[in-house]
């Protein structure tokens, strides 16, 4: 299916936002990638320092896609597509920002939250099972960043499949599904826990997990944008 007429990406000005677009998308998949990995660091391997170094990563890449969006959203105001089209396309780059910035406070949240590793140790000499609460919380980190993966995806796909794009607009929405449930498993097992963790570290680390569960929130806000826009410019 032809999305875009040529009067709308046939110039330069479009081509090239159209390209610092793409590449934002995979910027922000990068962002929640090194989220991830920060993670990983954090809940399954324990490891402090590098979980640190890993977020002043991501803070790196969360600075440089936030100017690929500047850039865009620049070329909007110089001209770049039809102006019926252009209030819609800053707000989906700005969406597309929010997801990483999300990423970006969950990883400060967790850095700053330093004793939760040594609470959350303490805590699985008495019960096993905390082991497997971090795994899934780890596990609930991967399945984040293929979402966002996805929806770069359907980005991609925006100019030269819609059916395409719409399709994993749709499975954005699904994995979200999917985060969600696991999302409020965590919650619910961690408040089982509450004898073997002191309070204010269950607190922190519910806190932890809703921030974690927002990035896809983001991304599944950006997938109804996306899927909103794909319609409105297939006409």
């Amino acid at each position: 299916m032809e999305v875009f007429s040529i009067a709308i990406i046939g110039g330069g000005k479009e081509q090239k936002a159209l390209e610092i677009l793409r590449k934002n998308a995979r910027a922000v998949t990068s962002v929640v990638k090194k989220f991830e990995d920060v993670i990983n660091a954090y809940f399954a391997d324990r490891d402090l320092e590098r979980a640190e170094k890993l977020g002043r990563e991501l803070s790196k890449l969360e600075t440089a896609a936030d100017g690929g969006k500047r850039e865009f959203i620049g070329l909007l105001k110089d001209g770049a597509f039809l102006p019926a089209f252009r209030a819609d396309l800053a707000w989906l780059a700005e969406r597309l920002d929010t997801i990483a910035d999300t990423a970006e406070g969950a990883m400060r949240m967790i850095l700053l939250r330093k004793q939760l590793m040594s609470a959350l140790a303490k805590a699985e000499k008495r019960n096993r099972k905390i082991k497997e609460w971090r795994l899934r919380f780890v596990e609930m980190a991967k399945i984040t960043t293929q979402t966002v993966k996805i929806l770069e995806e359907a980005i991609g796909a925006l100019t030269t499949n819609m059916d395409e794009a719409l399709r994993k607009a749709n499975d954005v929405d699904l994995l979200e599904h999917e985060i969600d449930l696991m999302e409020q498993s965590l919650v619910n097992d961690l408040y089982g826990f509450e004898r073997l963790l002191d309070p204010v570290s269950v607190i922190q680390l519910a806190d932890i997990i809703r921030r974690a569960a927002n990035i896809s929130d983001r991304a599944e806000d950006m997938s109804d944008s996306l899927t909103i826009l794909g319609f409105t410019l297939s006409g």
